[in-house]
Formats: structure tokens, sequence, C-alpha cells
């Protein structure tokens, strides 16, 4: 809708989780980072932590894609709503252990857990990335500290990622809770993110001469408070919201007025 009045040629802001948001921020950097050393050091457990909207899902779905390029065997599995089964399934299967839709838990366990040894025999690191881990329901987070107590030998080349809020760890198990071997932290863009963010994906999108004024980025960054999701959807509705006025830019009332237009507020962030 709003392609044509800023000459735009798709959508720059993605406000879904994903490879489509990675904007490469020093939060994001540094995670990709620790998981490879992780993955590097034959280390078993990282805690992927941030609040909502600071890009854990998006930290994921590129560490698969990093850590594959490099010869890793890597699934991602995203833990809400599932069960024990559907967990230790879906790793399996996108592990390449061909499991059976009538294969039990121990069957798949057993298959998951010849997988990780052929794999050690050929000197492959193995991944497993779990998305949404710290929404894992009692039974769920017992088979995780279960998974992360695999491959026992010196020799083992198999980690686990697992994405959480903060406040979420309090519902792991202490077995899982005492394997973490490194803690993963994400935080809010700086406003040079934020501001270097949004430039960039308008660019990217065609734009030839600047949308946002200084002072709407700087306002864009205040009400956001930084949260790379906040970022996205508040600057993709200023981008709608200015179609309804005849301006060659969007400047920080417009801003303002998207904010209080689409009535969610990260904590601590008010209208000024």
């Amino acid at each position: 809708m709003y392609r044509t009045q800023w000459q735009l040629e798709r959508s720059p802001f993605a406000v879904a989780p994903g490879l489509a948001q990675c904007f490469p921020a020093p939060a994001l950097t540094e995670a990709l980072a620790r998981i490879a050393y992780l993955v590097s050091q034959r280390r078993r457990v990282g805690a992927l932590l941030g609040e909502a909207g600071l890009g854990k899902s998006t930290v994921l779905a590129s560490a698969e894609m990093q850590l594959s390029q490099r010869g890793v065997q890597v699934a991602r599995v995203d833990a809400l709503g599932i069960s024990p089964r559907e967990l230790v399934w879906q790793a399996t299967a996108q592990l390449g252990a061909a499991p059976r839709g009538e294969d039990d838990l121990p069957r798949l366990w057993r298959r998951l857990s010849d997988r990780l040894a052929e794999n050690r025999w050929q000197n492959l690191s193995t991944v497993l990335l779990v998305d949404d881990a710290g929404h894992a329901a009692p039974d769920l987070a017992q088979q995780l500290a279960r998974l992360a107590r695999l491959e026992v030998e010196p020799a083992a080349r198999w980690t686990l990622v697992l994405a959480a809020q903060p406040m979420q760890l309090n519902r792991w198990p202490d077995a899982l809770l005492q394997a973490i071997d490194l803690r993963i932290d994400l935080y809010p863009w700086s406003e040079n993110d934020t501001i270097d963010y949004v430039q960039h994906s308008l660019v990217e999108a065609g734009s030839i001469a600047p949308i946002f004024t200084d002072a709407a980025l700087v306002k864009l960054h205040q009400l956001s408070h930084g949260i790379p999701r906040f970022v996205a959807r508040l600057a993709d509705y200023s981008l709608l919201a200015a179609t309804q006025t005849d301006a060659d830019q969007i400047d920080a009332e417009t801003v303002t007025e998207a904010f209080a237009d689409i009535r969610w507020s990260p904590a601590g962030v008010a209208i000024e």
C-alpha cells in the first residue's frame, strides 16, 4: 500500500522473526560468535537469553545457516506446545536418522543416539537449536536435560542451544541448569543500531531519498526502546500512517501517532 508513495520495490521491514530481519547489529554478531565458540570447543549447552522481541528466533535461524555452511549437522526445533516425542522425532528427522511414524519415544532415542555416535566417528559436529525452550512443560524440560547428557564420550561433538527469556529459567530442572556451559545474552539496539537498521532496510528495499527525518529516527528508537521486533513494527506502521499525508518525509510526530495507533508499549516506555 505504501510502496508506491515511497517508491519502494518491496516492504522494507520484516516484523516476523527470521533471516529476513537479520540485521548485523552487535548483539546478533556477538551471539553468533558465542554459538560458534560452543560448537568449536565441543561445549554441551548454551542458553540464549533475551526478553520478547530481542531476536532469539533470528539468532537461531542465522546460526543454523552459518553452521550448516561450515559442515555442521544442525536441527532447529520450536519447543512451544510440543510433546517430548515430537521434540525427539523432529530432531531425529532433521538429523537424517529416518524416524518412522510408528516409532515410540524409546525407539526415537535409540535412533538419535546412534546418529550422534555415527557423527562423532566421522568427526562431524551436531547441533540442536531449540527455540522457545523457556516455554517447555516440565516433562519436555526433563527431556532437554536428558538430551544434554547424550554422548558422554570425551570426543563428543554434540551441542544444544536453548532459547528462553531470563525469567523462564526457573522452569528448568536443576540438571538442565547445571549443564549450561555458556550464557548468551541479547540486549536492545542502541540508537545508532536502530537508525542504521531503518536506513539499511529502506535502501535495500529501493529507497533513493531519505524517508524518515533525523528526529523521526530518534523518536522511533525512543518509543520502541531499541527492541528489534518493535523497531520493525513501528517503522512499518509509520510508513503506512504517512500515506494519509502529503509529506515528503516522515517526521517525529507521525512516528508518535503511529505508535499510539498500534497500541502497544515495551515495558517502561511511554509516549512523549
